[in-house]
């Protein structure tokens, strides 16, 4: 690496020449002739064909209700000289409308601003992590991101919180059926535990009854927490610090406010659950270290799909995926017909999305793609209107990604029909959901980060 500038010393630009030496080496001319690439969109038209579906129009009308959920943050430097000192802040949002109120929206001649307000009624959840070079309460770096984490999780919100959706969701809960037939756990592990006094706890089984209120346990005299499930203490660093699990985070929150309104609606009122859709900003899946939870993910899936209708659907925006959608249904060389979808099966994504194995044998040892993350499938619909969306919705087991088809995803022409009704022309292939939260959560580069940097700053000096 480069010396930076500092002082009145210059920074250190990179040899001008010394791409010279890499071209030549026969190592790397060898390695580069060895590399694959996905296939091109003309090779990827004969799959296309053969395993894209048509999506029925009308069907069930039981969905009414609306409620996405979307979560941005910055992380903003509060000490710039070194070593530099950092703290993120994170901003969530859950937005819930009527799907009619949506259509009469549309529908209008004249859109009245009272009307649009419905759409505005956002609730807004904050938090904020040292995340370099920043103690709380003088506290270690691994501590001074559990506290926080803890406290919002413990932040009464109606009366409930989130801590008591994270017992019911890791330990089962929404299996309870009666006392005679309980079927949730009375135990679980923990990959690891953050250590203390040099000691390291690795396979830690924890008794459900042993968890309090808050999500205290005590392990050998040592406290502990659920949050430790999301075992970011794994990668905090007291010198390089947090930045690397704030994107994980992020997630594990959005997934949280989902599952805190499912156990809401299902403890008041089972039988409405059918009538909402929930949209998540990104695919459904776990990532990092907090991958385990997918498991748990899907156990409540898998229950509340059969039993109550559970519909949850995750949108992508960008990516690998996002990019070959546009390939396959855009230009002359579209294959994907309006009013199909493609359920992107195992054998097709590393054929034509990401680069793997091509022969058939090869194919068939391949571990279904993102096993040990998503409790979803991916599918590419092109709607009626010519909009085109990469979702995920939930499969019933990681097994079925190597043969994927619309029989695995259920509910799915009613999703899919909304999803369309929900269509938005802001943005590219954009839905209102979406949009909304996103613009009414995100916290942009400019001004925001400058301001919460400001903030930030003024408020340590205090």
């Amino acid at each position: 690496m480069s010396y930076d500038a500092k002082g009145n010393r210059p920074f250190q630009w990179a040899g001008k020449s010394q791409h010279t030496h890499v071209i030549n080496d026969p190592f790397v001319q060898e390695l580069m002739k060895r590399c694959k690439f996905p296939s091109t969109n003309e090779e990827a038209t004969n799959d296309v064909r053969d395993h894209s579906f048509e999506v029925l129009e009308g069907g069930s009308r039981t969905l009414s209700t609306i409620v996405t959920v979307d979560g941005g943050y910055t992380e903003v430097e509060v000490k710039k000289n070194y070593p530099s000192s950092k703290v993120a802040f994170f901003q969530f949002g859950g937005l819930k409308f009527s799907l009619q109120d949506l259509e009469n929206l549309s529908s209008a001649p004249f859109i009245h601003p009272d009307e649009m307000e419905k759409f505005k009624k956002l609730e807004r959840f904050k938090l904020a992590i040292p995340t370099k070079a920043t103690s709380l309460d003088s506290m270690s770096m691994i501590d001074s991101i559990r506290t926080p984490i803890i406290e919002f999780f413990n932040q009464e919100r109606d009366g409930k919180t989130y801590m008591e959706t994270l017992k019911w969701l890791v330990f089962h809960d929404f299996k309870r059926k009666s006392i005679d037939h309980d079927e949730s756990l009375e135990e679980i592990k923990f990959g690891s535990l953050p250590n203390r006094n040099d000691q390291s706890y690795n396979d830690t089984v924890v008794q459900k009854s042993n968890v309090d209120g808050q999500g205290f346990f005590n392990v050998d005299g040592e406290l502990f927490n659920l949050v430790d499930l999301f075992r970011f203490h794994e990668v905090v660093d007291e010198e390089l610090g947090a930045s690397g699990i704030l994107g994980y985070l992020t997630n594990v929150i959005e997934h949280i406010i989902i599952v805190h309104c499912i156990k809401e609606i299902v403890t008041k009122k089972p039988s409405f659950l059918k009538r909402f859709l929930f949209i998540k900003d990104g695919p459904l899946g776990f990532f990092g270290q907090t991958a385990k939870l997918h498991k748990d993910m899907r156990e409540l899936c898998n229950l509340y799909v059969k039993e109550h209708s559970l519909k949850l659907v995750g949108i992508e925006k960008s990516g690998s995926f996002v990019e070959h959608a546009e390939q396959i249904t855009s230009g002359e060389n579209a294959c994907l017909e309006q009013g199909q979808a493609l359920p992107l099966f195992n054998d097709y994504i590393y054929k034509h999305i990401l680069p793997g194995p091509t022969t058939k044998a090869e194919l068939a040892k391949m571990k279904p793609y993102a096993s040990t993350s998503y409790y979803s499938g991916k599918l590419i619909y092109r709607s009626k209107s010519d909009r085109t969306w990469v979702l995920t919705i939930p499969i019933e087991s990681c097994d079925e990604i190597k043969s994927l088809n619309k029989s695995s995803f259920a509910n799915l022409d009613e999703i899919l029909n909304a999803v369309d009704r929900l269509k938005c022309d802001m943005y590219e292939n954009s839905i209102i959901p979406i949009a909304l939260v996103n613009q009414l959560v995100s916290l942009a580069n400019h001004p925001s980060s400058i301001i919460l940097e400001k903030f930030a700053i003024q408020s340590m000096k205090d």
